[in-house]
């Protein structure tokens, strides 16, 4: 009786403690260095880095490494990297897997770093639109007074505010395609429009509640030093 008891409670523990592990937030990093305020949260994953291979491109498991560093501004920095060629962004959220992810027809990763490539990225400026299309179905991102909104099949969500500056533009679209595997376009974007700031949004359109077309899983902002 006593060992059955036993049996029981050590059961009933392991569920308890099966039920209440804690689920892995969503988040977003650029493998770089961060000050150490900005590289603070959830890093328990699991990770998985967006990498190109080719013309492909694949989601693939990642052991990150979270480094103390020196920082010129907050003396103490996080350098955030991962042994794993062509990876450049590593994100976590339960709905994603490791695997070949596509892109949009239109839209590439691109780092900014050609006048060519930053056009390709840029968000449509004052009263216009961008046009994305994806296993038939077309998207339109749209910039009204300021604000963009991301329009498909009747349907119309509101984005975030986009403050257009000609002399110090750095919003940008940082990848577009499926990483969720539910056949509509997920986004990577960095909505700063400062220079020397960097705001990663994660949108997935698999996690988007009753009237929304996509929803904002994770963000990161840093800053330069």
């Amino acid at each position: 009786m006593f060992i059955t008891r036993t049996l029981s409670a050590l059961l009933f523990t392991s569920i308890t403690l099966t039920l209440t592990l804690p689920v892995a937030a969503s988040d977003i990093y650029e493998l770089q260095s961060y000050h150490a305020s900005e590289a603070q949260g959830e890093r328990k994953g699991p990770w998985l880095g967006l990498q190109q291979t080719n013309k492909s491109w694949r989601l693939v498991p990642v052991k990150p490494r979270f480094k103390k560093v020196a920082d010129p501004i907050s003396n103490e920095g996080i350098e955030v990297s991962a042994k794993v060629d062509n990876v450049r962004i590593m994100l976590s959220d339960r709905s994603l897997r490791a695997g070949t992810v596509m892109l949009s027809d239109e839209a590439r990763v691109v780092s900014g770093s050609l006048d060519e490539e930053f056009e390709l990225s840029s968000l449509p400026p004052l009263g216009q639109e961008r046009l994305m299309h994806f296993m038939g179905s077309e998207y339109r991102l749209q910039n009204r007074d300021g604000k963009i909104y991301l329009s498909l099949q009747g349907g119309e969500q509101y984005l975030f505010d986009y403050t257009e500056n000609q002399e110090d533009n750095n919003a940008r679209l940082i990848w577009v395609g499926d990483l969720d595997h539910d056949g509509k376009l997920d986004f990577i974007i960095d909505t700063s429009n400062h220079y020397n700031v960097t705001e990663l949004r994660l949108y997935l359109s698999g996690q988007a509640g009753k009237g929304e077309l996509l929803k904002l899983v994770a963000k990161r902002r840093s800053t330069g030093c």
